[in-house]
């Protein structure tokens, strides 16, 4: 008898920059995958606790305004361990923030 992992193909994209939120959306769309995308990091949060058991994936932008991507990453795992996050950002390094995910 063999077990299997049901995989959700839904995915959380938060940058602050359209351009590049509509840039991941299309092309993850492309690739089959259900896609809801965020400019704005609070947004994105409450509607991840409203539908915490939807999303495997979050991708976010790391400098944001109102929260990091680190904050916001951390509050999700908080909320589910399960979903992965993957941080994304443009600047080589990112100085006093501990990745607890």
């Amino acid at each position: 008898m063999s077990s299997t992992i049901a995989i959700t193909k839904s995915i959380v994209i938060v940058d602050d920059e359209l351009d590049l939120v509509n840039l991941f959306r299309e092309a993850l769309s492309s690739y089959g995958y259900d896609v809801s995308a965020f400019t704005n990091p609070i947004a994105a949060l409450e509607y991840i606790k409203k539908n915490i058991d939807k999303y495997s994936l979050l991708i976010t932008d790391f400098r944001m305004n109102k929260m990091n991507g680190c904050e916001l990453g951390i509050k999700v795992k908080e909320l589910n361990n399960n979903i992965q996050v993957i941080l994304i950002t443009a600047y080589e390094s990112i100085d006093g923030n501990i990745l607890n995910f």
